[in-house]
């Protein structure tokens, strides 16, 4: 169920391609942590044209990975699987966070009782 949704600024150098070893790997982490089932992670990726970050410099960049998940979890698994999250994401955007002033943050939802699939 987990849904894993990747914004990122426009000027990251990582490819798609790059980016989408990378959500794998994030969905490998999940399944791996919480426990929950590969097939039923879904990914996707947004980037972002137009963005301001701080004073508005082109080396300015940002990766922010949103997770949401189904209740049922202790606050502590949560936030040790979103720190494996960023951690993971460092190294897999290294080379931005290398030419550019990159923030990267993860955040995790837990979905209310009206969610439906």
């Amino acid at each position: 169920m987990p849904h894993l949704i990747l914004e990122a600024s426009s000027n990251i150098v990582e490819t798609n391609d790059k980016i989408k070893q990378t959500l794998q790997k994030c969905q490998n982490l999940l399944v791996e942590k919480l426990p929950t089932q590969l097939t039923s992670c879904k990914s996707r990726l947004i980037l972002h044209d137009v963005f301001i970050l701080g004073d508005n410099q082109e080396r300015n960049a940002f990766v922010h990975l949103t997770v949401k998940l189904l209740k049922g979890r202790s606050a502590e698994l949560l936030r040790e699987t979103s720190a494996n999250l960023q951690s993971l994401l460092y190294t897999e955007f290294n080379k931005s966070a290398t030419q550019l002033e990159l923030g990267i943050s993860v955040e995790i939802i837990e979905l209310n009782d009206s969610y439906a699939k």
